[in-house]
């Protein structure tokens, strides 16, 4: 029973720090395009803003990663920390895909 949690916990953190890489990823590529084209300043801006906090959701995931090497409660801290570290990564990354879709009129 222990191996099961254990390896459900795993999958589940590693799967949120994907998703937190993934936005910090998307940020760092909108930020580098944005710096190229003219006219894109505010979305650079937006990027550079968010960075620390998809540095701080990789941070938590990799936290999360390293709990789930202990016991039977360190596992369910590691799930609970990766999956909601995972569910922020990605409602983050959607917002920023809305707003980028659908940028705010100046």
């Amino acid at each position: 029973m222990g191996t099961v949690i254990d390896l459900i916990a795993t999958i589940v953190a590693v799967l949120g720090l994907l998703g937190a890489l993934g936005y910090g990823g998307y940020l760092l590529m909108l930020q580098s395009v944005a710096k190229k084209r003219p006219g894109a300043s505010h979305l650079a801006g937006d990027a550079r803003k968010r960075l620390p906090a998809a540095g701080g959701l990789t941070l938590g995931a990799l936290v999360a990663l390293l709990f789930t090497g202990g016991g039977l409660a360190p596992d369910v801290i590691g799930l609970l920390l990766g999956g909601g570290i995972g569910l922020v990564s990605v409602n983050q990354l959607q917002a920023a895909r809305r707003r980028l879709a659908n940028p705010p009129s100046a």
